[in-house]
């Protein structure tokens, strides 16, 4: 079989950096590929032929051979070394297989290794089988995802082999010049390749890394996440309020996808009579899910939301602060979804509720005890990273067990904690953090009942006046006279632009200041000025008045730039679609 080398690099890598930036690709396929949701490991064992005219095991393994014994199958889960055993006895009665793991194939510099495993849909609840075959003794990794041809494409449908060659030189190899013109090859090069690369330039360890989905079955939670999203998204995101201003193509799907890793974890841990807190539940819809699914709780939350009247009748979500000093002795999980300065808290409140109560926690904010803004400790580390190892060293003191798992959902924050209480023995602990606690605590700062504008709407009517005359004088700096279909004035100048950056930089410190405390800041001020300013993407420009001919909705507000702008208003008073007031 003649191949085609697809891609190759310039440089060359350690072997060992080879091996590992392979072994992060067959462990986390779904950083690159987004079709992905999660891996489901069937089996992985060490193969060893005793056939002499069978030069590579990848040679045996076609989509014909791998296909008919998968027909076989009841399901895929059914694999085992029988599998192999049917495709290679063929070839080679003596071969022996031997179940081992990934450990045994980190361990050793030579032999043929198997991994057999499902590969499941991010979009449905589509299954791939696929098998890598890890030859150590020519630095070579086959990959095969082998589908029935009408099922959709979740990997490219042909091998592929990642290979390092005898200079270290990372290489993909095809087994077809055909197929270096598909789309799939084209992803390989494209996507896949430069990952390699970047894996082994780095001196990665994939131990390191926070795998999504460790603590659960990966393929339970593919499946229910699909029966949860049918059975709530659309509807949900119909239903959703528009006055509530959140984008329910986010929220929805992401509470499903948080419900569905819980339902999974407490069934994973084998636990009953689940009686949960959401401690700030916000918009609820975590609580409706798990209340829908049969999970008895409530959410608490400072103030209700719009969107509660959409749930009906049932769902248990209740007005009322949780403060350090709350406690729920009934509740065995306490839930901490996003819940900003309380984050901290809730495994002390968690360890101050009962010895039943357990936890989990998604931080988002990052805050400190006191309820402000945490300050970063090790350098080394993200500030996010570091709170995480903050949060997870309170939980710990409170003598939990603590794991750090990663979810699939559409957020950049997305690494929970799990804290699982296996001492029921808590007053000695209790004593020791109540010490803690008033040792490295000021006095915490909860969040406000009626939560605070911050659109540049409540800002200081001079402080805006400022901005925006500073914001014109700077546009016009740049000259650039207009006129438009014979209409309007020849000498009208519309300034030139500048970037967002730019602007920021000639507002004063103090007022720049002011604005840091509003949401968007700048950006903020200028959208809510849209009748002034153009704004687009990252540059801003003045707009040109409108004209009756365009619209007539405005005609009662009067003229900013008849009244404030250097060279008057474009437009006449006829013709502007803003009312020109006569100046005294």
């Amino acid at each position: 079989m003649e191949e085609v080398p697809l891609v190759r690099s310039s440089t060359q890598f350690p072997l060992d950096n080879f091996w590992k930036a392979v072994l992060v690709y067959h462990n986390r396929p779904h950083v690159i590929n987004r079709k992905l949701a999660a891996i489901v490991p069937l089996l992985f064992c060490k193969i060893s032929l005793n056939c002499s005219s069978i030069k590579r095991l990848r040679d045996i393994f076609t989509w014909e051979s791998l296909i008919y014994e998968i027909r076989k199958l009841p399901d895929l889960s059914q694999v085992s070394p029988q599998f192999i055993k049917n495709i290679t006895e063929i070839y080679d009665k003596k071969a022996t297989i031997e179940e081992t793991t990934l450990d045994t194939l980190d361990n050793c510099y030579e032999g043929t290794f198997l991994s057999i495993r499902q590969l499941l849909s991010r979009k449905n609840n589509e299954k791939c089988f696929e098998i890598v075959i890890f030859d150590k003794d020519t630095q070579t990794v086959t990959f095969f995802a082998v589908q029935e041809q009408n099922s959709p494409i979740m990997a490219p449908r042909f091998p592929y082999h990642i290979h390092l060659t005898k200079s270290g030189n990372l290489t993909i190899i095809l087994n077809e010049f055909e197929i270096a013109e598909t789309a799939s090859a084209e992803w390989l090069a494209d996507k896949l390749f430069p990952k390699l690369i970047k894996w082994s330039e780095n001196d990665i360890e994939d131990n390191s890394v926070i795998k999504s989905l460790s603590l659960i079955a990966p393929g339970e939670y593919c499946t229910l996440y699909s029966e949860l999203k049918t059975k709530y998204g659309k509807n949900l995101v119909e239903k959703w309020p528009q006055k509530a201003k959140t984008d329910p193509q986010k929220y929805v799907y992401e509470d499903i996808a948080i419900a569905t890793y819980l339902i999974c974890l407490w069934k994973y841990l084998g636990v009953e009579n689940i009686s949960f807190v959401d401690c700030g539940c916000g918009n609820g819809l975590l609580v409706y899910i798990l209340n829908q699914e049969g999970f008895k709780g409530c959410g608490y939350d400072i103030r209700s939301r719009q969107v509660w009247e959409i749930y009906g009748g049932g769902i248990d979500l209740r007005i009322g602060a949780v403060t350090p000093e709350s406690t729920y002795s009934d509740a065995t999980w306490l839930i901490g979804n996003h819940s900003d300065e309380l984050t901290p808290w809730i495994p002390i409140i968690a360890l101050n509720s009962s010895p039943k109560t357990n936890f989990f926690v998604l931080p988002c904010c990052p805050y400190d005890l006191s309820g402000r803004k945490y300050v970063r400790i090790n350098a080394t580390l993200s500030q996010y990273g570091d709170y995480l190892d903050y949060v997870k060293n309170i939980s710990t003191m409170c003598g939990f067990t603590t794991s750090v798992d990663k979810l699939r959902i559409p957020s950049t924050k997305r690494t929970c904690l799990v804290g699982i209480r296996d001492n029921p023995e808590v007053e000695e602990t209790r004593q020791k953090m109540k010490e803690f606690v008033e040792k490295n605590t000021r006095d915490f700062v909860p969040r406000e009942p009626v939560e605070k504008v911050r659109n540049c709407t409540r800002l200081d009517p001079d402080l805006k006046k400022r901005i925006i005359n500073l914001i014109v004088d700077e546009l016009l700096h740049t000259p650039c006279n207009i006129w438009i279909g014979g209409q309007g004035r020849s000498d009208w100048n519309t300034g030139g632009t500048l970037t967002l950056k730019d602007l920021s930089q000639k507002v004063s410190n103090e007022d720049r200041k002011a604005l840091k405390n509003e949401c968007g800041g700048l950006q903020t001020l200028i959208k809510n000025h849209r009748y002034i300013f153009k704004l687009n993407k990252t540059w801003v420009a003045l707009r040109v008045p409108p004209t009756l001919k365009q619209t007539d909705k405005y005609k009662d507000k009067p003229c900013w730039f008849h009244e404030n702008y250097p060279h008057g208003c474009f437009n006449s008073a006829e013709i502007c679609c803003y009312k020109h007031v006569e100046k005294n």
